[in-house]
């Protein structure tokens, strides 16, 4: 994976129609978007980054260094099923989870109804990622993939739950990717810092007044989101080969922090003696290419519900206004990347 500089170490010891963030609203799984709507995640997924097929590589090498075998992938958090498309290329059977069943639905219809997999070829399981362990036999999954989601489980059940799945040699490869960041220099000095104000005002609005309980739910993310995955950890009795890889930590991974939340983040640590980490910093990962009114659709996505993401709010107009100067007007298309940190396990 080509990058502009490379640090390897091993540690010394558009629907707006059932749109919420939060069912019920003093719930701590606050990231949840109810959307069955077929416009709205072709839109989700037009705005958010394409995972690369040298990204896929590295995660299937890995595997392919620990085990030969190929016959079940856990996609977990599916949502739309992007994921569990890659994997259909190269396991027998791919089981898509998620915690909402209209997701499921979705990922059913996108994935099934087009032929990108076969009916044989795929299964779909209605829950937490904390709770797949009951749902599925032990010691059953070669690979377990969570894109975008273990900074919301509960971080020991969740991991409780994977080890429990995975055969011996299985791998997890959990990732997370962060704010979109502009790739050219000049404008990450200038135009970032207003596309962060955009991002804080907006999620201020989601987290203000919020219930002790989600405001909690929130807090538990926010660190864990801060600690680019570091936070989980890997017992050495249970787990073997760790490696930690980090894109683009110039950018910002967590999508809010202190000044959106209105109190301290902390970022936890649990990498262990041993464990390989390596930080990549490549302007030309997973690039997306857009405009000010592709910018504007991905916050409207990403805030569903939220029409002040794209006007309605004083404030935020103004900055979209200062961010086209920036970008040299409205039509003017720059190039995006996106920090992201994964993190690759074997199960002994």
């Amino acid at each position: 994976m080509a990058s502009t500089a490379t640090t390897t170490t091993t540690t010394p010891a558009a629907a707006t129609k059932k749109l919420l963030y939060s069912t019920p609203k003093d719930s701590e799984d606050f990231w949840k978007v109810e959307a069955d709507d077929h416009e709205f995640w072709d839109a989700y997924i037009s705005t958010r980054p394409n995972y690369s097929q040298p990204f896929y590589k590295l995660i299937h090498d890995y595997h392919s260094s620990h085990s030969s075998s190929h016959s079940l992938a856990h996609d977990v958090g599916c949502g739309a099923g992007q994921v569990a498309a890659e994997l259909a290329k190269h396991y027998a059977h791919v089981i898509a989870s998620d915690t909402d069943a209209d997701h499921l639905a979705v990922a059913k219809s996108r994935l099934t109804s087009s032929s990108i997999i076969s009916d044989q070829g795929i299964s779909y399981t209605h829950a937490k990622a904390e709770d797949l362990a009951t749902h599925h036999p032990p010691a059953s999954a070669d690979i377990i993939a969570a894109a975008e989601c273990v900074v919301l489980m509960d971080r020991d059940a969740g991991l409780n739950s994977f080890a429990t799945l995975l055969k011996s040699g299985g791998t997890l490869a959990a990732w997370f990717y962060g704010r979109p960041t502009f790739s050219d220099p000049v404008l990450r000095e200038s135009a970032q810092p207003v596309l962060d104000e955009i991002m804080v005002r907006n999620w201020r609005k989601v987290i203000s007044g919020s219930t002790e309980r989600r405001a909690w739910g929130f807090k538990r993310c926010a660190d864990a989101m801060a600690s680019w995955l570091d936070f989980l950890p890997f017992e050495e009795g249970t787990w073997r080969d760790v490696r930690r890889y980090k894109w683009n930590q110039g950018g910002t991974l967590p999508f809010f922090g202190e000044k959106a939340c209105g109190y301290g983040i902390e970022p936890v640590s649990c990498v262990r003696e041993g464990e390989m980490m390596e930080g990549m910093e490549d302007g030309a990962f997973w690039v997306n290419e857009w405009d000010l009114g592709a910018l504007r659709e991905y916050f409207r996505v990403l805030f569903p519900g939220f029409r002040e993401v794209v006007g309605g709010d004083g404030v935020i107009e103004s900055l979209f206004g200062e961010l086209g100067l920036l970008m040299g007007g409205e039509g003017m298309v720059k190039r995006f990347t996106w920090p992201c940190a994964l993190v690759l396990a074997t199960r002994r």
